[in-house]
């Protein structure tokens, strides 16, 4: 603007107040405050409805009343009562009678007794101690030719059979202990006699025979009682199941009474022992044994023992005769542990 010129002057806005008054005035506050608090009451009311002081007063007129020596002497009294008719104990009193059933008690060790297995039993749990040629697979159980010989041709696997025979004499005189074989079909010639389904078994070795035994199997060819089929319905029967109902009769006998052998006679024990194994493979599988133990302390004449197999069971139905034959082409395609035999819990015994 230049000096020469003219200015107009006029009055401006007005200003506004210092802004530091209002903080000046809430510190003043705060600080009188502080300077002067306020008090108050913390503690807190209750009200009971004078029910304690009701209480008291009953206990304070019942004490000034004499009651607790009125209670007092009663109960005295009463247990007074009780000690007087209190008396001593006599042999009649039931009390007396009770501790009497425990006169003349004996007590003894309950611990169980050590097991006492049969001979039988101990060879199946030892396999070292098993008779040669049991079976571990179906193989051999049914085709094993360990025990064939000139003299047994027939002693092949299905046919033949274990004898376990253990002689004691009185007098610990001699004993013998050995395993004999013994086949279905006998030993069909002995000294040039034609002899069916008996076994020869000489105890003493002396090279004469003392003992015969034989396993027979009777009613399997009784059609109804020792086998049977059955068949489906419809205008075709189809044969579908054949089942065998065997019985097998052990039979033991001495072959001459008047043997001096029989003179010292204290314990004689002959089990007949069968193995089986059903694992298709030609490998070492879980074994299984029929086991007919007899004993006897005289010697035995013509004795007789029946022991029956419940049911055999075979499905022959054309669908389950491909299905075993495609699972006997596969690894593992049968599961042995599916085959089992069920035994009768009766048995016959004859003694003649």
């Amino acid at each position: 603007m230049n000096e020469g010129s003219l200015r107009l002057v006029r009055p401006g806005l007005p200003q506004a107040g210092d802004p530091r008054k209002p903080a000046f005035f809430l510190v003043f506050l705060m600080l009188l405050s502080i300077s002067n608090p306020v008090a108050a009451d913390t503690s807190i009311s209750r009200d009971d409805f004078d029910v304690i002081d009701a209480l008291m007063e009953t206990l304070t007129d019942r004490i000034q009343g004499g009651e607790p020596d009125i209670a007092l002497n009663s109960a005295q009294g009463a247990l007074a009562q009780v000690d007087a008719s209190a008396r001593g104990i006599t042999a009649t009193d039931p009390l007396a009678v009770s501790n009497s059933f425990l006169d003349g008690i004996s007590m003894r060790d309950s611990s169980s007794f050590e097991p006492d297995h049969p001979r039988p039993y101990e060879f199946l749990m030892d396999a070292s101690t098993q008779p040669e040629g049991f079976p571990n697979n179906l193989f051999e159980t049914l085709f094993s030719v360990s025990n064939l010989d000139i003299n047994n041709i027939l002693a092949i696997g299905i046919n033949t059979y274990a004898v376990y025979v253990n002689f004691t004499s009185r007098d610990n005189g001699p004993s013998y202990e050995a395993w004999a074989q013994g086949t279905f079909t006998g030993e069909i010639f002995v000294d040039g006699q034609l002899v069916l389904f008996a076994n020869y078994i000489d105890i003493d070795g002396d090279g004469e025979d003392d003992l015969s035994v034989a396993l027979t199997i009777e009613g399997i060819l009784s059609q109804g009682d020792g086998w049977g089929v059955e068949s489906s319905g419809g205008v075709i029967p189809i044969i579908e199941k054949l089942w065998i109902n065997p019985t097998f009769q052990w039979e033991v006998t001495a072959l001459d009474q008047t043997d001096p052998l029989w003179d010292s006679l204290q314990h004689l024990e002959i089990s007949l022992m069968k193995g089986l194994a059903f694992d298709i493979t030609l490998e070492d599988s879980e074994s299984y044994a029929i086991v007919i133990d007899t004993r006897f302390t005289q010697p035995p004449h013509e004795f007789t023992l029946g022991v029956g197999i419940e049911r055999i069971e075979f499905n022959v139905a054309p669908q389950d005769l491909l299905s075993f034959l495609a699972a006997l082409l596969i690894p593992g395609g049968i599961d042995s542990s599916d085959l089992s035999l069920r035994f009768n819990s009766e048995s016959t015994i004859s003694f003649i």
